[in-house]
């Protein structure tokens, strides 16, 4: 995919992130038209009366829906429109598609401490419990094989930002405690639910531990079984 393919009208979550980290809650903007390969307006009026303050090293990350997939990419405000709430964006990375329908979602409510990990260390067989406090603990809204969803009141800030560490168990047996490797590839401040202000949605990287994969599977069946 790339910036052609983006229809005007289309909405557009966007926020700031430094390094690797958000460093502003999201706006939603409207996709306008295409001004060149690379270049494009929105109008996002929030981000039309801050572009003052942005960061100098900060980047913007965007993300948008087409159908069952969600497409993300890096940005960077380049200029203020003469029409007010209009700006310029440059793209700075390519366009990543995932599908968001890849797997069945149950609505479990699982408490999950989440802690930021650096990507280095992603391709480990097997996690230990980090030492260091959460980032983030909290309830699952759902949970499939492929991730969770987390509707929350906190804002998820981490160094390692997009990659955690996802620590929850379905049920009291040990046999069905997880500690998985995961990417966030969802951020928004417009949740499905008036049970919490932010919506993360976690996608689990089993690159290394395809047994972990099937042995989710089969929990995620159990904890259904035992919720009947």
């Amino acid at each position: 995919m790339n910036l052609g393919h983006i229809e005007r009208g289309t909405k557009l979550k966007i926020f700031e992130e430094c390094e690797g980290r958000a460093i502003s809650e999201e706006m939603e903007a409207v996709f306008r038209f295409l001004e060149t390969g690379k270049l494009f307006v929105v109008h996002c009026s929030r981000l039309f009366e801050t572009y003052e303050e942005l960061s100098k090293d900060a980047c913007l990350n965007i993300s948008f829906p087409t159908g069952p997939n969600m497409n993300t990419f890096t940005g960077r405000a380049v200029e203020k429109q003469r029409s007010d709430g209009m700006l310029m964006i440059e793209q700075l990375t390519d366009i990543d598609t995932y599908s968001r329908r890849e797997y069945e979602r149950d609505e479990l409510r699982i408490k999950v401490q989440v802690y930021g990990i650096p990507e280095s260390k992603l391709s480990s067989p097997r996690f230990g419990k980090p030492s260091a406090d959460a980032e983030m603990v909290d309830m699952t809204y759902d949970i499939s094989a492929g991730g969770i969803c987390v509707i929350t009141n906190t804002l998820l800030s981490s160094k390692y930002d997009p990659y955690y560490l996802l620590d929850f168990s379905l049920t009291v047996a040990d046999k069905d405690s997880f500690l998985l490797p995961a990417k966030l590839v969802r951020r928004s401040n417009y949740p499905r639910t008036k049970i919490g202000r932010y919506d993360y949605g976690f996608q689990f990287i089993f690159d290394n531990m395809p047994d972990e994969k099937r042995r989710l599977s089969r929990s995620i069946l159990s904890r259904k079984l035992l919720s009947r």
